[in-house]
């Protein structure tokens, strides 16, 4: 949670940050300018958070940091422009966070959460596995979910036991 990136204004911030309102996290590490399997995540996770009845700001938060560290914030604002007029509900913008980083701390960011990618030359692609995670109020790894679909009642469900710290 001391880990320090940038969020889509440019600014610096430490994960942790977002932990501090005491709300379970919804949790990616992406690529903002993945042109395949990012986008269908984003678009995975934008459909069944619309489709619950908790909203993002106000019952839980959303962080997506991008694990390509040539990428910066202003294509984490416009990935944040992009999937919380997806998402559609006035005022939760600031519970959506788009982050960029450096080398180190997006390694060391992915250990800690066991997500690992690789950088293919040949493709001048990231390989990955699509997951997102559920995070408790205090950071901690609650709920793995694998994919491009999410089940709306499974996240919903997640993030309640997320919000009482079951892991």
């Amino acid at each position: 949670l001391d880990l320090t990136f940038r969020d889509s204004t440019g600014k610096t911030v430490k994960l942790g940050d977002y932990f501090k309102s005491g709300k379970p996290v919804a949790f990616s590490l992406v690529y903002y300018g993945c042109t395949m399997l990012c986008p269908m995540t984003l678009d995975g996770i934008t459909k069944s958070l619309k489709e619950l009845e908790l909203t993002a700001g106000k019952d839980y938060n959303v962080v997506i940091v991008s694990f390509n560290p040539a990428e910066g914030p202003k294509m984490a604002a416009a990935k944040k422009l992009e999937y919380t007029a997806e998402y559609n509900r006035p005022g939760s913008e600031d519970g959506w966070h788009f982050l960029t980083g450096d080398e180190e701390n997006i390694q060391k960011l992915a250990s800690a959460v066991g997500f690992r990618y690789f950088y293919d030359t040949r493709t001048k692609q990231f390989g990955h596995v699509s997951a997102i995670m559920i995070l408790t109020p205090e950071g901690k790894i609650s709920k793995y979910f694998y994919g491009l679909e999410y089940a709306p009642e499974d996240l919903r469900l997640g993030l309640v036991e997320a919000s009482r710290g079951k892991i």
